[in-house]
């Protein structure tokens, strides 16, 4: 017996991690790895956890902000590093995108709304690093 399976338009997870797998298996270049750098850094921007880290903390509104974070780190900052090709590897990219988490997990208690926000798009950041294979 032929099984037909319609299609509902939408993919599974797997088919969508597939998708997002680069073709082949040979190591990427690191131009390659930046270009993966800047599309995680627009869709976590576009994330609806982004929020706190869009741009840079606002000394006015957190004044003590810049006490307890000596390297301050925000999504916005690092697209201008991308616009200005200041990233040479994308190592870097992951360690500025890991400061922006660990400045936040210093800064904000557990039960606080960036905090969580901060949590759920990390968790974004590494599902993203482990589908393109990039760490």
């Amino acid at each position: 017996a032929v099984v037909s399976t319609q299609s509902t338009g939408e993919d599974s997870e797997e088919e969508e991690v597939a998708r997002r797998r680069p073709a082949s298996k040979r190591k990427l270049t690191p131009s390659e790895k930046l270009k993966l750098g800047q599309q995680i850094l627009e869709e976590m921007q576009g994330d609806e956890n982004g929020w706190p880290f869009l741009y840079p903390v606002d000394g006015d509104e957190v004044p003590d902000y810049y006490n307890i974070i000596p390297n301050p780190m925000d999504l916005s900052t690092i697209e201008r590093k991308f616009r200005t090709n200041r990233y040479r590897k994308f190592e870097t990219f992951v360690e500025d995108v890991e400061l922006i988490f660990l400045n936040c997990f210093h800064f904000n208690t557990t039960k606080a709304p960036a905090h969580r926000a901060g949590v759920k798009l990390q968790k974004l950041f590494h599902q993203r690093l482990d589908e393109y294979e990039l760490r």
